[in-house]
């Protein structure tokens, strides 16, 4: 696991894992919100959301923030995750991050200005990694024998 004072956590091989890039976390954003987006738009066409006014649109928010809690919570993964192959774990104890730090973490890049925090962090961690003692990996992949 990768910490801020050294590289890896304290107990744990140097080498650890590498930290995902800010292209790669970036772009996972992008899919999972475009994801949203398409959803609500989805979800209006077919009559089942109400239109909302053109310049606030809550529903995508609010739905973003429901899928990213609820992929944190039972997993490391989001869709745009898992395609850029990359994963959010805690920083602590390299797991899951559970209910509360996800809906935390979630709340928190939705608004934006704390995932544009990571371009001055060393170990490119934003407001909402910090806040949630979590930190992006490069996934690994799975043994041969694993995939289904």
């Amino acid at each position: 696991m990768t910490t801020e004072s050294d590289g890896a956590a304290e107990g744990t091989d140097t080498g650890g894992q590498d930290l995902a890039g800010l292209g790669e976390r970036l772009t996972a954003l992008v899919i999972d919100w475009v994801s949203c987006l398409v959803l609500v738009y989805l979800l209006e066409w077919i009559g089942t959301l109400p239109p909302g006014p053109d310049d606030v649109r809550i529903a995508t928010p609010a739905l973003f923030i429901v899928y990213y809690t609820a992929c944190m919570t039972f997993g490391s993964q989001s869709l745009g995750m898992a395609i850029m192959r990359i994963a959010c774990v805690s920083a602590t104890t390299g797991g899951r991050l559970g209910f509360w730090r996800a809906l935390v973490r979630a709340v928190l890049l939705s608004l934006v200005l704390p995932a544009l925090s990571a371009f001055g962090h060393r170990y490119h961690r934003g407001l909402h990694d910090l806040a949630a003692d979590s930190v992006m990996l490069k996934a690994t992949p799975r043994p041969a024998s694993e995939t289904p």
